[in-house]
């Protein structure tokens, strides 16, 4: 039987009985968040977004935005008895008002930033999908194993009563609740396996894993957090920068906009040969901007900056609190399984064995015994569940606090 590995399991240490061998190492938490920044297909798919950004930057760059211009005219003259050909070719380049490229250049840096910021924050959100899922995966092979030992206690259970039932001490009724109480067990670990196999999926394809893959670790409760540390790693939260580079950008386009009010102008050169005449003339071409002045891109701009501030605002207010709530929700997550361990778990390992040797030397009844297995079994589950929404709660302070990232 596994008693006493259950029993070490569940005062905390929950990686202390034999694990499960697979044909590659299993991955600790380390290992998973490693895994998680490099190769989390949101995370990848962040970090490319950052080179669409910087190829933005570099048309931005650009001193002159609009292609030289060249035109070409060829044509027959007719006149009194005579006859020529004409030709005239015409070059212009045009040029934009001062500050427009800086202002420009300032958007598509401030895009940049953004797209920094966001891969950032997308990493904050990956890290706290994997971390959750690596303490699922590790819960429920930690509920595999508790419900084997039950599976182990149920059949030695069954062998006793059908051992008393064959020697006449025992009616076939018990004999027939035990082989029902076991299949129950069974069942239920059959259940539990179906659990470890979908929390391991999900990890893989978090992951981008293609083989079977275990874990290693411990649900075991950890020290404290460090509430002032946490206090001021909240205000670096990603999502914080990359609504500061959305308002940079914003602006840049007012300033754009606000260059749209100015002329364009551009300067050519025409070469033209009527007849025997060869003429050069330089030419200087000036946009006026009478009607179309960037109202729209102005308007929409100042429209932007004022929503994105206002969401700035709200996501720090949202910060500061989604972290209050989380380190409330831990503290009394961790109290939970505290008492549990305390009050509940000294003596369960004693109790089992007393009641299976209780049973077999006829001192209490079946349904007595089952009682108690089950008592005993529901109390070990609901340690095992305290831990894991204990670590469950301890990964969303530390995400809430920006420290994974």
């Amino acid at each position: 039987m596994r008693v006493a590995c259950t029993a070490l399991a569940l005062s905390g240490v929950v990686v202390l009985c034999p694990a499960v061998v697979w044909a590659q190492p299993a991955l600790t938490l380390a290992d998973v968040l490693a895994r998680a920044r490099a190769q989390a297909p949101q995370v990848v798919s962040a970090r490319l977004a950052i080179d669409e950004a910087r190829g933005r930057l570099l048309g931005a760059s650009l001193r002159l935005q609009s292609n030289p211009e060249v035109d070409v005219s060829l044509g027959n003259r007719q006149g009194a008895g005579t006859r020529s050909t004409d030709l005239q070719f015409g070059a212009t380049q045009m040029f934009e008002p001062p500050g427009r490229r800086t202002a420009r250049i300032a958007g598509a840096t401030a895009q940049i930033e953004q797209g920094v910021a966001t891969a950032e924050e997308t990493t904050r959100v990956a890290l706290r999908d994997a971390a959750m899922t690596f303490y699922q995966a590790l819960y429920a092979a930690e509920q595999v194993r508790l419900l084997t030992d039950s599976v182990d206690l149920g059949n030695a259970i069954y062998q006793t009563a059908d051992r008393r039932f064959r020697a006449g001490d025992l009616a076939v009724l018990d004999v027939n609740l035990a082989r029902s109480a076991l299949a129950r067990a069974r069942a239920q670990l059959e259940a539990g396996k179906a659990q470890q196999a979908v929390a391991l999926g999900a990890l893989r394809v978090l992951l981008r894993l293609d083989g079977p893959i275990a874990v290693q670790g411990s649900l075991a409760l950890g020290d404290a957090p460090a509430v002032a540390a946490l206090a001021q790693s909240v205000e670096q939260r990603p999502e914080f920068r990359a609504l500061e580079a959305a308002i940079r950008e914003a602006d840049a386009e007012i300033a754009v906009a606000k260059t749209m009010s100015k002329r364009n102008y551009g300067v050519g050169l025409r070469y033209q040969k009527e007849g025997d005449d060869h003429i050069v003339l330089g030419g200087l071409t000036i946009s006026l901007p009478a009607f179309s002045k960037g109202q729209e891109l102005a308007a929409a701009s100042t429209a932007r900056g004022a929503r994105l501030r206002a969401e700035l605002d709200a996501a720090r207010a949202r910060a500061r609190v989604d972290l209050q709530t989380a380190l409330d929700a831990h503290e009394r997550r961790v109290a939970a399984a505290r008492v549990l361990e305390a009050e509940a778990l000294p003596g369960l390992d004693e109790n089992d064995a007393l009641t299976t040797r209780s049973f077999e030397a006829g001192q209490i009844g079946l349904s007595d015994v089952l009682l108690i297995r089950r008592e005993l079994l529901e109390t070990r589950s609901q340690y095992l569940s305290a831990l894991l929404e204990a670590a469950l709660a301890r990964v969303n302070v530390d995400a809430s606090a920006a420290v994974l990232r």
